[in-house]
């Protein structure tokens, strides 16, 4: 009972309180709007944007990087993918070796004695590419350590024999050779690996590695290729 009658005493007061001194019964006192200064809104409390869209106005606080700055570390939308860029999942790793034909069980053709071929790696090193343990609850991992970057790029080392072999075809190339009757890059065969158009940028360094290393610069190519593509570099 006395906190009831506390709590109407007090609710008592507050009416006669608002409508004591003349004004109107809104809970701002009759003001439209809250003193200047007591909320955010003024310059003072509040950062000042620019909407200059060529950056911030001179004398701001705020000054855009300047081209020396930007050509030194990369522009935003280079940086931003960078930074961006998650982990390949390991599922789509292993449909890319496997559409790329890069599917041996045994050593690779042309590779050394004992050496494991990109399929036998990557199967045995799901911990390794952030696999996911769902028994532990413990998701796929979104980025690539180094630990997983350094087992992607030994993978797609291994896979390069079998793409520079002559026999290779890839279920997700087409008819697309990745080196020509010629010895050398085509660039339908290297859009197939990268995933996207090729420029002729890309075919001249490729046979640029041929014609400085006969022997394993196909190999050392194909691995830059796939790694470049799919560890966003």
């Amino acid at each position: 009972m006395k906190r009831i009658a506390l709590t109407l005493i007090s609710v008592a007061a507050l009416a006669l309180g608002a409508c004591g001194d003349g004004t109107s019964d809104s809970l701002t006192g009759g003001r439209d709007q809250m003193p200047a200064g007591s909320t955010a809104g003024g310059e003072d409390t509040t950062f000042d944007h620019s909407n200059d869209p060529n950056g911030a106005a001179p004398g701001a606080d705020f000054q855009p990087a300047e081209p020396q700055q930007i050509k030194m570390i990369g522009s935003p939308e280079v940086t931003a993918r960078l930074h961006a860029c998650g982990k390949l999942t390991v599922t789509s790793m292993g449909q890319i070796l496997a559409s790329r034909g890069m599917v041996a069980t045994g050593a690779p053709p042309g590779a050394p004695g004992g050496s494991q071929s990109a399929t036998t790696i990557y199967k045995a090193s799901s911990a390794q590419l952030g696999a996911p343990n769902y028994q532990g609850r413990v998701p796929e991992a979104p980025f690539a350590s180094t630990s997983t970057m350094s087992k992607m790029f030994d993978i797609f080392t291994m896979g390069s024999y079998e793409v520079a072999a002559p026999t290779w075809t890839g279920s997700g190339c087409g008819t697309a050779k990745v080196l020509g009757p010629d010895g050398k890059f085509t660039k339908d065969g290297l859009s197939c690996l990268m995933g996207k158009p090729a420029l002729d940028e890309h075919v001249a360094i490729a046979n640029d590695a041929i014609a400085k290393n006969p022997t394993d610069g196909a190999k050392i190519a194909i691995a830059a290729v796939l790694a470049a593509a799919h560890t966003c570099q």
